[in-house]
């Protein structure tokens, strides 16, 4: 088990962040062979970080956490986050002097200034581009059937959380980002992840649970259910509750990112043999 001590974060890169910014904590028993994650809590950030929902606050409080973890866990962390990690290679190509996915942190956001101006450079890159498409996906969106990371739906996802979050404790060396990097027990580890595909592998709906209707509170109920009643997984009757009545679905989609960094943790992060190389720069969706 590379970690104990598991985190999932729903993301966002609103203007108030906070609002939807979720984590859930789970921990692993140290002490015995029960492979079990046991999810405790379900909180909102700026509650657990003590920010304000402003984004600026959130991020640097989230990125501190990371950082640094709560002196309450013990052994390894490990952290799933819900956002981009990286773009696709068509993009990075473009970059002078930009090699690889290290490199690529260290240029981003490059001369771009918000998630509008990122947005317009990749979708230039992508029109002169054979296909001329609009929207062009990383290799793992492909497999998953996620967004591309410059999608109007979720480019301040990914300018925000590459800019503000990830790169700067990649720079820093504060975690390792599985599978690009190797994981140590001594520092965090975080891998990329995507709620729907892991629902989808439960077999589980992957929409419908995000609104204030009965039907929405009804489908998040089942949701929830059929993930506690996994052999490997337990819910506290808190973050149940947290995850049931938050009719947005973040905290949902953080307990569910939880469970499959737990499942990285315990199985490791298989690569297809059909997959190219291109992961090593578009990073990996684990689900």
């Amino acid at each position: 088990m590379l970690a104990h001590t598991i985190y999932g974060v729903d993301f966002s890169g609103a203007a108030r962040a906070g609002d939807n910014i979720y984590l859930a904590r789970g921990r692993v028993p140290t002490a015995s062979s029960d492979e079990t994650l046991h999810i405790e809590t379900c909180t909102p950030a700026p509650t657990l970080l003590d920010t304000t929902a402003d984004r600026d606050a959130v991020l640097s409080g989230l990125r501190e956490f990371i950082a640094t973890r709560p002196t309450s866990d013990t052994g390894s962390v490990a952290f799933g986050c819900d956002f981009a990690f990286s773009i696709p290679m068509v993009h990075i190509a473009a970059v002078d002097d930009v090699t690889d996915w290290q490199s690529f942190l260290q240029w981003f956001p490059g001369d771009m200034t918000d998630p509008s101006t990122f947005a317009s450079w990749a979708g230039d890159i992508a029109a002169a581009t054979e296909t001329k498409r609009t929207y062009i996906q990383r290799l793992t969106d492909t497999r998953v059937g996620a967004l591309s990371p410059y999608h109007f739906f979720i480019q301040s996802q990914t300018f925000y959380g590459i800019r503000d979050v990830l790169a700067p404790l990649v720079k820093t060396n504060s975690i390792r980002v599985r599978p690009m990097q190797s994981p140590t027990s001594d520092i965090p580890w975080v891998v990329e992840a995507y709620p729907a595909a892991t629902l989808d592998r439960f077999g589980l709906p992957d929409d419908g649970y995000k609104s204030t209707s009965d039907d929405a509170y009804n489908r998040r109920q089942m949701i929830i259910e059929e993930i506690d009643a996994r052999d490997d997984v337990t819910l506290t009757p808190e973050a149940k509750a947290t995850a049931l009545t938050d009719p947005d679905g973040d905290a949902l989609d953080a307990v569910i990112a939880a469970v499959a960094t737990f499942h990285v943790a315990r199985d490791g992060i298989t690569i297809p043999s059909s997959a190219d190389d291109r992961w090593q720069c578009e990073g990996w969706i684990v689900s």
